[in-house]
């Protein structure tokens, strides 16, 4: 505890060493003078300066390195008013081609991101951002919203291949008014896509790492084509990997592209794709038990019908999926004070996962007949009798279409010199349909197909549903109209905003005839917010943020027969509403410095986590954890390039706390609450830090990094805690001249923990109570099951050449 403080103290200091010796000093450090403005004053002028630190930085590089980044890429600077750290090129190329977005932003201040894959292929992934979850934040790819309604799961693997992210942007409290999001209560994360290059040309790159992970990538520019000023490229990429523990093999297929053009003071259209395609091995869930008495070896098993601990064959556990996201944004400068924005998107994904091997009984319950009837196997000869009763083996499998278009447009009038009004507009339409299933395994113990097909049926032909089947439809409508004004000569700038969101939501639930059958409901929520900022001098700010934001139940909330909802249309599972206030200040120069302090109030929190069926994870259940008070401090610094040197330091102190007790069944079936009221929120570390150096002198690169997660509670009691936990990743590279037609060839060398700690990353479900409680009333509330949680990857390593052309 002593050490991370003495670090805020530093830090904090460091932000009051603004005069003249500082500066002297700055300038001798570079070998040069700096400019007399920075970006923070001249934001609000016409043309815009910007340091530039010259003589000993690098050339660009093939893969977009420029190392003139603060904190080697690891922190931009910035003069919105809010919280917002971004990773850029700098960082994001010297990272193993296939990390995550979710990875990428993991050394950011808050984040609490814990990963079941070293290279981020899986999308075993959970994400929290100032004890906030993953459901809760608003992720965009060039503007348009890419994780499901369903369960506002970010599915970070199926997104653009590394080597298209120009940069990644994590806002840790508010989103942008202009955003198509309906879940971002705590923020979002934006990725913007690298734009093509005037001239022909493109970079190849090959992989190879721990657990035969093989990758290949390429990318080609087209260059200007002709005389029409549109360029473009297109990228394919193909890897394949193995697990890191336990059986199994998977691959990923992807291919990026993107055209644009330009013309005139503004105007732009571009057309982004991304289409991905993979097959993704599942690993076990733990639980603490589990992990105390097995380890990393707690895995599915390796052969058919094999008896282990987790209970499965690997294959029956395996999820594919296709996905499919094209955005185009333009924007047009229609006169000299008025401009117009426009961005249709649309998202489509099928697919599913596996739930494991199920032993069943061939006769079932036909909700077409009300009767029960035998199941037309495949295979009839493979039944065997079980107690007396003819069963199978089985495959469970959880499947999802996703169809989700929309379109968002403002227009921005400039008002005089010191004003700008915004009035904007989006439409969202969301068609998902969700069903689990069940096939016979084959003679040779392995599932019929991996998307899920070969359901079975009744005699009359229709399907068995395992677990849930159901259709549901939100479309959404957002209003929104924002004031910006500057003053005393562009030192404070004031912006006032207001956004109205109206929601329809209308779906059948087809599972064993549930009532009720067909739901429906409508949210309208209006959504004000105002910040500002005030620029001391050219190097320092202080900003404000006040904002309201919104989350909607997961669409399984509405239907029983889902597993771990017991709540249903008339249930307690209510839109999420959340207060949110920043305060912050902000120095730019040769090293960037912000300094954050943030409070939330939640009413009807919305905590969504996984639910353990048969011993597989299954996505997306929401709990209303009522409200909750969330406030801490965030610290981010880092340093320009100082002889080839760039450190980063990130840190949070966290407060949450549970404001209510939560509703349970007594064991005698009571209604009863848990004494949740005042209890430490769970997923919530009190301390996170990270830090990091960054190293380029344009031929030999490389960084070190270092996180470390506070311990965390694992259910809303406080009975269960997941420890704190570091890792220490390392990257060593080297550049070569330009040879024949190759354009900066160069290999570089990833190492994920390094010193091959063996500990649980995260939390993958949440408990109520994970030991039997007492409630309020008095009435004995058994367990509500025992948490599970993710497993890091020990030592990794991965090796990557690449080179333009």
């Amino acid at each position: 505890m002593s050490s991370r403080f003495v670090v805020f103290l530093f830090m904090a200091a460091t932000a009051l060493s603004t005069g003249e010796a500082s500066r002297a000093w700055a300038q001798a450090a570079i070998g040069q003078a700096q400019p007399a403005t920075h970006p923070v004053a001249a934001a609000s002028r016409p043309k815009t300066e910007s340091i530039t630190v010259t003589g000993s930085n690098p050339v660009e590089s093939a893969d977009g390195v420029t190392g003139r980044a603060p904190g080697g890429g690891m922190m931009s600077e910035q003069t919105e008013a809010k919280a917002i750290t971004t990773v850029g090129r700098d960082f994001i190329a010297k990272l193993a081609p296939i990390t995550s977005a979710a990875q990428m932003i993991q050394f950011a201040p808050g984040t609490n991101i814990a990963s079941s894959d070293p290279f981020g292929l899986s999308d075993q992934t959970s994400i929290n951002v100032r004890g906030m979850n993953q459901s809760e934040l608003g992720y965009l790819y060039d503007g348009a919203p890419i994780a499901d309604i369903s369960a506002y799961d970010p599915y970070t693997s199926q997104w653009g291949d590394t080597e298209n992210y120009q940069e990644v942007q994590l806002s840790q409290g508010t989103s942008d008014i202009n955003a198509p999001l309906v879940s971002a209560t705590g923020g979002q994360m934006n990725i913007r896509t690298v734009d093509p290059s005037h001239s022909f040309g493109g970079l190849v790159d090959y992989s190879y790492g721990s657990h035969k992970t093989n990758r290949g990538f390429i990318r080609v520019n087209t260059g200007d084509i002709l005389n029409t000023g549109v360029r473009g490229y297109i990228s394919y990429s193909n890897a394949t990997f193995g697990t890191w523990r336990g059986p199994g093999r998977g691959q990923r297929r992807h291919i990026d592209s993107k055209f644009m053009k330009e013309w005139g003071q503004g105007n732009s259209i571009s057309f982004v794709e991304a289409y991905n395609e993979n097959n993704q091995p599942t690993y076990a869930p733990v639980t603490a038990q589990q992990w105390r008495q097995s380890g990393n070896s707690f895995n599915y098993a390796a052969n058919p019908f094999e008896t282990n601990e987790a209970g499965s064959y690997w294959p029956t556990e395996l999820g594919a999926w296709r996905s499919l996201i094209l955005v185009a944004p333009m924007h047009f400068t229609l006169t000299r004070d008025l401009s117009l924005h426009i961005t249709p998107y649309l998202y489509w994904g099928s697919g599913g996962s596996g739930m494991g091997q199920w032993d069943m009984p061939v006769n079932q319950y036909n909700p077409s007949t009300g009767q029960n009837e035998t199941l037309v196997l495949p295979y009839p000869g493979l039944a065997y009798d079980n107690s007396g009763t003819q069963s199978f083996h089985g495959d469970g499998y959880y499947l999802m279409r996703e169809y989700h278009p929309g379109i968002t447009g403002h227009l921005d009038y400039k008002a005089g010199r010191h004003e700008t009004i915004s009035l904007g507009a989006f439409y969202d339409y969301y068609d998902d349909a969700e069903v689990t299933n069940i096939s016979q395994l084959g003679p040779n113990g392995d599932p019929p197909n991996i998307w899920g097909s070969y359901g079975l049926k009744f005699p009359n032909g229709y399907e068995y549903n395992l677990l849930l089947n159901y259709h549901m439809i939100t479309q959404s409508i957002g209003l929104y109209v924002s004031d910006s004004t500057s003053w005393l000569n562009d030192r404070l700038k004031l912006n006032a905003g207001f956004k109205y969101v109206m929601m329809n939501r209308a779906g059948t639930n087809n599972y064993d005839n549930a009532v009720p059958y067909a739901v429906g409901t409508n949210y309208a929520t209006p959504l004000p917010r105002l910040s500002g900022s005030y620029r001391i001098d050219d190097h320092n700010q202080v900003f404000f943020d006040v904002a309201t934001n919104f989350r909607m139940p997961t669409t399984n909330s509405y239907f029983s027969g889902v597993p771990g909802n017991s709540m249903g249309i008339g249930g307690s599972v209510k839109p999420e509403f959340a207060i949110s206030e920043e305060l912050g200040y902000r120095h730019l120069g040769l090293y960037n410095l912000t300094i954050n302090l943030f409070n939330y109030n939640f009413t009807n929190r919305n905590i969504t986590t996984n639910t353990i069926v048969n011993g597989s994870s299954f996505s997306g259940v929401s709990m209303n954890a009522g409200g909750q008070t969330v406030r801490g401090a965030d610290l981010e610094f880092g340093l320009r390039p100082w002889h080839h040197f760039s450190p980063y330091v990130s840190g949070e102190y966290l407060y949450a706390r549970t404001d209510n007790n939560l509703p349970a069944m007594a064991d005698n079936g009571a209604l009863d609450y848990l004494p949740s009221a005042g209890k430490r929120a769970p997923m919530a570390p009190e301390w996170t830090t990270s830090a990091a150096l960054s190293y380029d002198d344009s031929h030999i690169f490389g960084n070190f990094m270092y996180r470390w997660i506070g311990r965390q509670y694992s259910d809303f009691m406080d009975q269960e805690t997941l420890p704190a936990h570091g890792q220490i990743d390392m990257t060593l590279g080297y550049r070569l001249p330009d040879m024949w037609h190759l354009k900066h060839p160069q290999i570089q060398l990833n190492m994920y923990n390094l010193a091959s700690w063996h500990y649980r990353s995260g939390i993958q479900s949440l408990s109520n109570n994970t030991n039997p409680t007492v409630g309020v009333r008095g009435n004995m509330i058994d367990s509500s099951g025992a948490p599970a949680y993710l497993i890091a990857s020990t030592f990794a390593m991965m090796v990557t050449a690449t080179t333009g052309f």
